[in-house]
């Protein structure tokens, strides 16, 4: 016996092809039948003309001016209310300004002093390293520059040069990369004398 439908038919009947198969064609049929009945309920409903065009009812007078007063007392108590808080508010900004302005007098009574005092130090601390640095240029093989690095290890005066021991002439001529100028050009007798002369 021979089968009707070949294994290509069957396949093709089974398998959806976009808009082509059979069952597509079948949802897209029930789906255009059902929006056609919507829309034709919506468009063609019995409508009551009398009922859209009859005017509104006259509202009762009662109930109008009990709404009117309802607001009215709404209103009121919310402007009473409103002025309750901004007179807390500005009763409470009164307070904080008051409190701010104290404060600020405190803080100036404290600071002036310490300002002054701080003020005064720096000038005495100024007027004491003006009067304790010694121009070490003056000293034959010292320029501004050597001057500047003998400065920053603490050494700003004749009188620190003077004082050197054979130990710190071997660490600052090893420190500073002299080679031996500090011997040859004897800053240490150099110092003394301009040590001596400025006492």
């Amino acid at each position: 016996m021979t089968k009707l439908i070949t294994p290509e038919t069957e396949k093709a009947l089974t398998l959806p092809v976009g808009m082509a198969s059979p069952l597509w064609l079948m949802f897209a049929g029930a789906a255009a039948a059902g929006a056609a009945m919507f829309w034709a309920r919506a468009w063609f409903k019995p409508t009551n003309l009398e009922a859209v065009l009859a005017p509104l009812p006259e509202p009762d007078s009662e109930v109008a001016n009990a709404i009117i007063e309802a607001v009215e007392d709404a209103v009121m108590l919310a402007v009473e209310t409103t002025d309750a808080v901004v007179e807390v508010a500005a009763d409470m900004i009164e307070a904080t300004v008051e409190t701010v302005e104290d404060a600020v007098e405190v803080v100036e009574a404290v600071a002036e002093p310490l300002i002054e005092a701080a003020q005064e130090g720096a000038e005495a601390v100024i007027e004491a390293a003006e009067v304790v640095a010694d121009d070490l240029t003056k000293l034959t093989g010292i320029g501004p520059k050597l001057a500047g690095l003998l400065a920053e290890r603490g050494v700003t005066r004749f009188a620190d040069i003077a004082a050197w021991t054979p130990a710190d002439v071997e660490t600052f001529d090893k420190d500073m990369k002299l080679m031996g100028r500090i011997d040859r050009e004897a800053w240490i007798a150099q110092a003394r004398r301009y040590a001596e002369t400025a006492n």
